[in-house]
């Protein structure tokens, strides 16, 4: 829950940055700069493992970015050039560990069964898993982070030149966040692995983002979403007997096709009924404008005629002809024939101003 809830508070803000795939590099290099800290260190100390991660995800950045102001490639071309090979140089080095234990398939996968077993003392005094503690206090310096932070954050990711033409130094708050990014990837590293991290960032925050327009509200959902992935994924996972970490991530998966599909805005069933009703009210306004045309020739107008001139089927034509009238754009003649009145002149005049 909390691996999750950090990656997707920080998350909303690189979804609405159009960021995702910076996520993607920035959890997937921090392995060269965990690596390198390990073999320096001797061992998986917190302390070092944290800022040599951190340093490599200002490294991903900074490269991106300098390969991004030659004006010769695009920002995702830049991000699929370096994260690549700052991640394959952390493999390599990997499988030359030696005699500092890394496993790879840990690295990559994640082993959050394993977690609770590295437990932390305090004289002597056994006070819980360390990721517990470790995790904790990441969420209480991101929570820190926003709030000290949310007007700076909210005005450079939705106007970079008002926060400049303002004096807020978007520059800095982008790294500012980038660091934050890369500190929570490495924290989150040791539960879910460098390749299902970037789940946890980008997937609650996609779906908190088809339901909200509001940013504060974005990131209590995005949050939300994320510690119900964690649940249902571990109960999954435990259910049916295989990865913890692959289940959470599946599971974030399911909640966002769900919202995707069912979301009451910009869902898939609410964008197919706008649709269908635009298209309905644009047939409404062929139908007045036909009969506008037919009523200068003289020419009598039913259902039946309407949907021979227009290719309808005789239910469709009736169920157009039904609203119109309800509307009282049309009317019905003694003799069962359509005239039309000035309110549907009025919805021609409207519609095609």
């Amino acid at each position: 829950m909390l691996v999750a809830a950090n990656c997707a508070s920080i998350g909303a803000f690189l979804v609405l940055r159009q960021m995702a795939m910076m996520s993607d590099a920035i959890s997937h290099s921090v392995l060269l700069g965990i690596v390198i800290a390990v073999f320096t260190v001797g061992g998986r100390e917190t302390v070092p493992v944290i800022v040599g991660g951190v340093l490599a995800g200002i490294l991903t950045v900074s490269l991106v970015e300098l390969l991004y102001r030659t004006g010769k490639l695009k920002q995702d071309s830049s991000i699929g050039i370096v994260f690549p090979f700052l991640f394959a140089i952390g493999v390599i080095l990997v499988t030359q560990a030696g005699n500092v234990h890394i496993d790879a398939q840990h690295v990559l996968y994640g082993s959050i069964e394993f977690v609770p077993f590295d437990t932390l003392y305090l004289d002597e005094i056994n006070i819980g898993s360390k990721s517990l503690w470790v995790l904790g206090s990441l969420a209480i310096a991101n929570i820190s982070f926003i709030a000290i932070l949310y007007k700076e954050l909210k005005i450079s990711t939705f106007d970079a030149s008002l926060a400049v033409s303002v004096g807020l130094m978007p520059v800095l708050i982008h790294y500012l966040l980038m660091i934050m990014v890369a500190t929570t990837a490495v924290v989150a590293f040791e539960s879910v692995g460098a390749i299902l991290v970037i789940a946890f960032f980008i997937v609650p925050a996609a779906g908190a983002y088809l339901l909200t327009d509001k940013l504060s509200k974005m990131i209590l959902l995005s949050v939300s979403f994320g510690i119900i992935s964690a649940v249902s994924g571990y109960l999954f996972a435990i259910l049916v007997d295989v990865s913890i970490a692959g289940s959470m991530a599946t599971m974030a998966g399911a909640v966002f096709g769900l919202i995707w599909v069912f979301a009451p805005n910009r869902g898939l069933i609410s964008r197919w009924r706008r649709i269908s009703k635009q298209r309905f009210d644009l047939d409404v306004v062929i139908l007045l404008t036909h009969m506008q045309d037919e009523f200068k020739l003289h020419r009598k107008i039913d259902s039946s005629s309407i949907a021979n001139d227009l290719g309808w089927t005789i239910e469709y034509s009736n169920k157009v002809c039904d609203f119109a009238l309800n509307k009282k754009f049309v009317e019905m003649g003694d003799q069962g024939d359509l005239n039309l009145t000035n309110s549907g002149q009025e919805k021609i005049h409207h519609y095609t101003a």
